[in-house]
């Protein structure tokens, strides 16, 4: 059996090296599994009572891509080239943008092959890490292979980093494999050690900040901001995959600047390569909307292809070829109804709910209720949950609003039985995902993939709501299942009203943090990480309020207050004031962090100043 060890590796220590050589050697205790009785073999790893391991014949590593604390995948490439020497059957294979996908296409291109996905386990808490085996549901030659993690497998990656910066070749040393000489260590702590100082200056708050509210300079008046052309076709793409549109996997998206290609009248907007799957976008002299228009075009023939529909065509000349003219035909009527429909829906959202005399008729479902009976969030229908807000509300419906109602609704149902039980506390564990190709997924969505889990706590007299959310990276930067928590401790005697409407900003809160790295990453959305930031403020070197200013955050807080204000029918300005005033260590700093804000609402495309 041939085993498949995906990760990001930023960078591979001794933990991951011992890995590969217990697995080669035969002295890891392990066990396969499956997506249904994970849990039970988990618990047989972890008390020694698994003795059913297969044997591994060669590990198959596949590096993860992006820079993660300084260090990129060619670093990550050398080390463990250096590795392979004393390890014996290793392959090491580019793990592109998603490492475990990368795996999953590895075994599907080779059928006739057995091969087991390793995952490790420190504790019972690991166990939901397991479940990423469903990411192979279609290579059937794959198995899941759990393993208890050795106990140098606690080192982390931040630890490493500040031994290396440290230069103490004695300390550095227990993070490399022992068979390791020192000159082999020596050759990578020079190439590591410079690119985490690098990182390191690179984070300065200040610049990182300015660098990311600023202003964009002026450019040509023809020219597109890239950063607007991203937002735009990121909306697109997901009002495709809303609608249905066979459009998956999505095709890479390039722009090219050609003046002389803009100023021939016969020069190209756009093409579709079928073969590499990349669409090709000239931007040189156009208006963001015609690029856009042309966008949609090209993605219809990307739907051609996936179909198969592209294999025969043999010219670019409509008038040669009946059956080119025809597929060009769909690609210019789809394309131009697509885009039209997307531009309306942006413009005009449909709402077609009815609210009559003291009634609310959902208009999905077509369930109603009396209005009497509404309770916190009037215009949620609790049989489909579908958000029925009337037109008159103030605020535009936005992008993740559906999926934000429906979880914060579960957490509000979950927190109220706990609290109506007379318990003193409780938690649930659920899965997100697209049901099409998961049966098993908790929770339909077509937008995400992660694990929701939700906790509260019923006290005497405290209120305190929180949560949190991973993209799909444990500390060492390994990829784990995407996660979205929330946390509350409730009083005896609570404000439900308070505790709907906090669910709701937190939720929408950590999707948007979902949505800025990791498996479900969004186009335009990718904030670099800020790991070293949030310590410096968590230790007291940054100042506590600056918090508010770190990218990754300033978007997550404006989308969940802005969710907040639409279902409390406040006002956005009110809601954020309220925000502020309660969390700010210094009010003094409530201008400047009201001044970036300003900056950055057009961004996220919100009306609203405040």
């Amino acid at each position: 059996m041939i085993a498949l060890y995906p990760g990001a590796f930023k960078p591979p220590h001794r933990g991951h090296f011992n890995v590969v050589k217990s697995l080669l050697d035969g002295s890891y205790n392990g066990k396969v599994y499956d997506k249904d009785n994970y849990k039970d073999v988990g618990a047989d790893i972890l008390s020694n009572r698994s003795n059913e391991k297969p044997k591994i014949d060669k590990v198959i590593i596949f590096i993860g891509g992006g820079e993660r604390n300084g260090i990129t995948k060619e670093e990550a490439t050398s080390i463990w080239q250096i590795y392979a020497k004393h390890l014996g059957n290793v392959e090491i294979v580019d793990g592109e943008k998603n490492p475990m996908f990368a795996a999953k296409d590895y075994a599907v291109s080779n059928p006739d092959t057995e091969f087991a996905a390793v995952t490790g386990l420190r504790t019972d808490k690991d166990f939901v890490d397991l479940r990423r085996i469903t990411t192979f549901k279609n290579a059937p030659n794959v198995k899941g292979l759990a393993f208890a993690a050795a106990p140098d497998s606690t080192t982390r990656a931040t630890d490493f980093r500040n031994h290396i910066l440290s230069g103490n070749l004695d300390t550095i040393t227990d993070f490399f494999p022992e068979s390791l000489s020192k000159e082999e260590i020596l050759d990578i702590l020079t190439s590591l050690k410079s690119k985490i100082v690098a990182e390191i200056i690179k984070s300065n708050l200040s610049g990182y900040i300015k660098q990311y509210f600023s202003e964009q300079k002026e450019i040509i008046k023809e020219q597109v901001k890239p950063i607007e052309l991203k937002e735009y076709i990121g909306s697109i793409l997901e009002y495709m995959l809303d609608n249905d549109m066979n459009i998956q996997p999505l095709p890479e998206v390039k722009t090219r600047e050609d003046e002389a290609n803009a100023e021939n009248f016969f020069g190209k907007t756009a093409f579709y390569d079928p073969n590499s799957k990349e669409i090709i976008l000239y931007i040189t002299g156009r208006h963001p909307k015609d690029i856009c228009r042309s966008f949609t075009h090209e993605m219809v023939h990307h739907i051609q292809n996936l179909e198969g529909r592209l294999h025969n065509v043999q010219t670019q000349d409509t008038t040669s070829d009946d059956k080119l003219l025809e597929l060009e035909k769909e690609a210019y009527t789809l394309g131009n109804i697509t885009f039209r429909n997307w531009e309306d829906s942006i413009k005009n959202p449909k709402v077609n709910e009815e609210v009559t005399k003291d009634k609310i008729f959902c208009d999905k479902c077509t369930w109603s209720w009396e209005i009497k009976d509404g309770g916190d969030d009037l215009y949620l229908c609790h049989k489909c949950w579908h958000d029925n807000t009337p037109k008159e509300t103030p605020i535009n419906e936005g992008r993740y609003d559906k999926i934000a109602n429906r979880l914060s609704a579960i957490a509000f149902e979950f927190y109220k039985d706990v609290h109506d039980r007379g318990d003193t506390e409780g938690e649930f564990e659920l899965s997100v995902g697209n049901q099409d190709q998961d049966p098993n997924v908790d929770i339909h969505s077509k937008q995400f993939e992660f694990d929701f889990l939700g906790k509260v706590v019923i006290s005497d007299d405290t209120y305190q709501p929180d949560g949190g959310a991973n993209a799909g990276f444990d500390d060492d930067g390994e990829e784990i299942q995407p996660m979205l928590n929330v946390k509350f401790t409730i009083p005896k005697n609570p404000k439900w009203s308070e505790v709907s409407f906090d669910l709701k900003d937190v939720v929408r809160h950590e999707l948007e943090h979902l949505t800025q790295d990791g498996e479900n990453e969004r186009s335009g959305k990718y904030i670099p990480d800020d790991k070293i930031l949030r310590d410096l403020i968590d230790n007291g070197l940054l100042d506590k309020d600056e918090y508010f200013l770190l990218p990754k955050e300033v978007d997550a807080m404006i989308q969940g207050l802005y969710f907040k204000a639409k279902k409390s029918k406040q006002p956005f300005k009110d809601v954020v004031n309220d925000y502020l005033n309660k969390a700010l260590t210094s009010l003094e700093n409530k201008e400047k962090i009201r001044i970036l804000w300003n900056k950055r609402l057009p961004k996220l495309g919100i009306k609203q100043r405040l």
